[in-house]
């Protein structure tokens, strides 16, 4: 048996106990953790344990996901650790879920329920006094053919981000804190949940902007209208099927070894899977039309997964070395 000195790091934890008794041969760093959950009431993944030697954190499972002993870690008899409450947390699968939830009831929900009034010119509508407000008076006219498509294919993408989030994913790491479900939840609920309904289903002839040339409206060709939902749906197929393969990369025994990535898209770029997100949203901009609303959301995201894409690439070459083929990040020849 040894003797771990406990102290607490940043704010005191209510009954935290200045020692800790354990077998050095067979506690496992995970019952280290186990035992100051019990001791402090916290929840497990509230806390995060460091060593007071070189303040590196103890983990609890090596990168084969094999847990790691207390005798792995270095720790010894009078060794000094310092336990953290991180706040609450809550699981990266339930923050998904949240997120993707808002657009998936939002698009239905304005166009189908909430039209006759989000975009009635009454002096009841206060949406009526925003600046190039889309508010018209009189009845409505239907939606029309595009307006149908494109709120369908946007409620189909995030109901297949639920099912991936359920069935297709493995997470890293458990939880993060509770409050970043609201940062997180923002891109979605209001970018391509708020701001895309309630500029794409305005009541008028269509959606395009001015500036869209007239041959590619969607609305009175055929041949966009088709071309837009094709490239909408290879590029779904094409993002799921990446999905698949980084799914598959992640053993579900919870090891943490990294393997690069191979298959379809892979030998194109670092991260297909952004690259056919970024294809799947550009078919609802040739949908909308070009309307500022798509095109603002199209940018922001695609520059968001972009700059995540050549964080994964750098890496990649980082910790593969030469095993990993040198490769443009996200869009081929460009970025």
């Amino acid at each position: 048996m040894i003797t771990l000195n406990v102290k607490p790091r940043g704010r005191p934890l209510k009954n935290l106990p200045e020692t800790v008794q354990i077998d050095l041969a067979t506690t496992t760093a995970e019952d280290l953790y186990n035992i100051l959950s019990k001791a402090t009431g916290l929840n497990r993944n509230r806390l995060r344990i460091t060593k007071g030697s070189d303040g590196s954190v103890i983990s609890t499972k090596r990168d084969d996901g094999k847990l790691v002993t207390v005798e792995e870690t270095g720790l010894r008899d009078g060794s000094q650790i310092f336990v953290k409450d991180l706040g609450p947390q809550i699981a990266w699968r339930t923050v998904f879920m949240v997120e993707y939830l808002g657009p998936l009831i939002i698009h239905p929900l304005f166009l189908f329920v909430l039209r006759p009034y989000i975009y009635s010119a009454s002096k009841w509508n206060p949406l009526s006094y925003l600046p190039f407000s889309p508010s018209v008076d009189g009845p409505l006219p239907p939606p029309t053919i595009t307006q149908l498509v494109m709120c369908l294919l946007i409620t189909l993408h995030f109901l297949k981000r639920e099912y991936e989030t359920v069935f297709v994913h493995r997470f890293s790491a458990a939880t993060m804190p509770a409050f970043n479900i609201f940062k997180n939840s923002a891109h979605y609920w209001i970018l391509s949940g708020l701001n895309l309904a309630y500029f794409l289903y305005a009541p008028t002839s269509s959606p395009a902007a001015s500036w869209w040339p007239r041959f590619l409206d969607a609305e009175s060709n055929p041949a966009v209208l088709y071309g837009a939902i094709a490239l909408w749906i290879f590029s779904e197929l094409a993002n799921y099927s990446t999905h698949v393969t980084l799914r598959n990369l992640r053993p579900s025994d919870g090891s943490t070894k990294r393997q690069i990535p191979r298959g379809f898209g892979f030998s194109l770029v670092t991260c297909p899977n952004y690259l056919f997100e970024t294809l799947a949203w550009l078919a609802i901009v040739i949908l909308s039309g070009g309307n500022w609303a798509s095109v603002f959301f199209l940018v922001v995201a695609a520059g968001q997964m972009a700059i995540w894409a050549k964080k994964k690439e750098r890496r990649y070459r980082k910790e593969f070395g030469s095993a990993y083929k040198k490769k443009c990040a996200m869009f081929p020849g460009f970025w």
